[in-house]
């Protein structure tokens, strides 16, 4: 009797820490699925796709967490064999620099440009005209014959 505790305590531990197991990989196979672009969609995740590409991404991806790989070198395992246009979040490097910093670098651009067209036009409406005296005169006349 004493034995077949001893077995059934160690059966219930090993298929707890089993499917403690299981629970981690499924959690970092979902997280990476998030992470990673369907190559055949237009912007949509692993997770979001089901075009025969994602599945087989998806394939790979629990293949090498069930080898132990980390999340961090499955990420460059893809990288290097598709490109970083798989990464739904470019990584923060000198050849990325314009994707990070391009909006707000047009942005300034125009409010630049946008500053300078109406600092002109200002200027442009504030200029004095220069009359004549002929032209004053005139214009005197025109003043006068409307006013009486």
């Amino acid at each position: 009797m004493m034995i077949v505790s001893i077995f059934f305590i160690f059966f219930i531990l090993f298929s707890v820490f089993a499917e403690n197991s299981i629970n981690e990989k499924n959690k970092i196979a979902h997280e990476l699925y998030e992470e990673l672009r369907c190559l055949v969609c237009q912007n949509q995740s692993l997770l979001e796709s089901n075009a025969p590409l994602a599945l087989d991404l998806k394939k790979i991806v629990l293949d090498k967490i069930n080898q132990g790989d980390s999340k961090e070198d499955i990420k460059l395992f893809l990288v290097d064999r598709y490109g970083e246009f798989i990464l739904l979040k470019p990584t923060y490097s000198l050849q990325n620099i314009l994707l990070w910093f391009g909006p707000i670098l047009f942005l300034f651009i125009g409010i630049f440009i946008t500053f300078r067209f109406f600092k002109r036009q200002s200027k442009n409406t504030e200029e004095e005209i220069i009359l004549s005296k002929a032209e004053e005169n005139k214009l005197k006349k025109i003043i006068d014959n409307n006013i009486s």
